[in-house]
């Protein structure tokens, strides 16, 4: 057997071994796991599903707005009422107030720049400072600053491309703690 083709049998052997034991089967776990007060992190569910909800990227853009103290919650994201957290995103100006979307709607790549770029405070050209900045604006320029990959807009987000991208704003304004925009600026 060539060298290459033996290691790459000995990754697989171990990427099988690593994935087995990352999760436990459900026959294992303790009945106490199992009762609806053991809430599983949001991070974790979210990164479950194939395709996440405005609902998931609301709770964790607002989760994270918290941790940067943009934000002061009485209790826990997932605690909260949509409604809640819609509110609590307007008023940070992150999401416009005008969508009405359904906590179950899919979430696409478009409302996910437009909540980035908005949270990272990427101000607008010329034509869009006037006019405001749209989904369309949002989603090309977060493919520039390479926050967002190259995609259709249209198309939905999975729950792991959701986290990635929320923890590359995260890293994006960790690095730029010292800028506090206005009312003015952020509208």
């Amino acid at each position: 057997m060539p060298h290459a083709s033996r290691w790459f049998t000995v990754s697989l052997v171990i990427a099988a071994v690593a994935s087995v034991a990352w999760e436990k089967p459900r026959a294992i776990r303790p009945a106490a796991q199992e009762d609806a007060t053991v809430a599983e992190p949001l991070a974790i569910s979210i990164t479950r599903k194939g395709t996440a909800t405005v609902e998931d990227a609301y709770r964790m853009t607002l989760q994270m707005a918290a941790g940067h103290n943009r934000v002061q919650l009485e209790r826990p994201v997932t605690d909260l009422a949509f409604e809640e957290v819609t509110a609590r995103l307007e008023a940070l100006c992150v999401i416009d107030a005008a969508w009405g979307f359904a906590p179950d709607t899919c979430l696409r790549r478009d409302v996910l720049a437009y909540i980035c770029a908005s949270y990272m405070g990427c101000r607008p050209g010329l034509v869009t400072g006037v006019f405001g900045m749209t989904r369309r604006y949002a989603h090309r320029e977060m493919m520039y600053q390479r926050v967002i990959p190259n995609g259709p807009p249209g198309t939905f987000v999975s729950g792991s491309e959701l986290l990635a991208v929320l923890t590359r704003v995260e890293r994006r304004v960790e690095t730029r703690r010292d800028i506090q925009l206005t009312d003015d600026e952020i509208h």
